[in-house]
């Protein structure tokens, strides 16, 4: 009976752990940008910021089907921000006003 017991609450904190890292909100250092040409496929709007963001000195690495890696060398001072990307919007993590700049641009 003792190890049911046990055995019941190491099951119910693991399932509320889970539960609770599944609804993270964003960063507060992120940014949020809303796209604003319409009908754009998932396949484009990929592409659209990868050929900005690489013409401007980006290399970026797919992550996810809805995510880059973005990185940027300057000299010995180096950059990395996560570029996401869905319906209507994009959300790049840390802050990069350079990058922010250079994603709306592409999508707007």
């Amino acid at each position: 009976m003792k190890k049911v017991v046990i055995s019941s609450l190491v099951s119910m904190f693991t399932l509320f752990a889970l539960a609770n890292c599944t609804g993270t909100t964003p960063s507060p250092e992120a940014h949020t940008g809303y796209i604003e040409k319409k009908n754009l496929t998932h396949e484009e709007v990929s592409k659209l910021i990868v050929e900005a963001a690489e013409k401007a000195g980006w290399k970026m690495t797919e992550f996810k089907s809805n995510a880059f890696i973005a990185e940027k060398i300057d000299g010995e001072d180096s950059v990395a921000a996560t570029v996401t990307f869905g319906h209507g919007s994009f959300d790049i993590s840390p802050e990069n006003g350079e990058l922010e700049d250079i994603v709306s641009d592409a999508l707007n």
